[in-house]
């Protein structure tokens, strides 16, 4: 049977422009089920946005480290995102600034997860 898991991510810049952390409470982690091992089998991961366009960083830890990817999401587009790799483990994820004077910290963005069956 298909899974998911969706939720909104906080208000709030979690990093500047600069990539320099503004405030880490913006940031939301995802604990991921281990992807093609077990009871599970391929696992995906997507933003969606509306109202505005915003910057998303996604980090993916895969037990030794972290990997970040900053994904801008388009009101006007489609989801945008990846298929989760084998051994990861969390995602950490916050809303970046995309310029100096951008104050769009809390316009209506939200995060998927699902799994096939």
């Amino acid at each position: 049977m298909p899974n998911f898991q969706t939720e909104s991510i906080p208000h709030g810049f979690t990093t500047d422009e600069t990539d320099k952390r503004i405030h880490h409470k913006d940031a939301v982690v995802v604990l991921v089920p281990p992807p093609n091992a077990g009871i599970w089998k391929r696992i995906w991961f997507s933003l969606g946005a509306d109202h505005a366009d915003v910057r998303i960083k996604v980090a993916v830890h895969n037990g030794n480290g972290w990997t970040a990817t900053t994904y801008d999401v388009r009101a006007a587009g489609g989801r945008v995102g990846f298929e989760v790799a084998a051994g990861t483990n969390k995602l950490s994820i916050g809303r970046v600034k995309r310029s100096a004077t951008d104050t769009n910290d809390n316009s209506p963005v939200s995060w998927l997860l699902e799994s096939e069956a």
